[in-house]
């Protein structure tokens, strides 16, 4: 799989499809944009949660957001830990 962009960072490898939009959903009421990034599947017709659940997206977050992505992820999981 390919990174993105240089102007973001991985905040979660490889998430479920509930981390993903819980992630993004606390994120962006913070406003901090979200993308999620993971191999191409050819199920588009199936919809959004099951290219997802085939996928694991990574989600990622800009660069200059990260520190406070993290914070605000940790406060709503107690076990979070970054990607190697």
């Amino acid at each position: 799989m390919t990174k993105p962009s240089d102007e973001y960072a991985l905040l979660i490898a490889a998430a479920t499809p509930v981390d993903a939009e819980l992630a993004k959903n606390l994120l962006e009421q913070e406003g901090i944009p979200v993308l999620f990034h993971a191999l191409d599947r050819d199920v588009a017709e199936l919809g959004t949660s099951v290219h997802m659940a085939l996928s694991r997206p990574d989600v990622y977050v800009p660069k200059e957001a990260l520190d406070r992505a993290v914070t605000i992820i940790r406060g709503a999981w107690e076990d979070f830990a970054l990607p190697d």
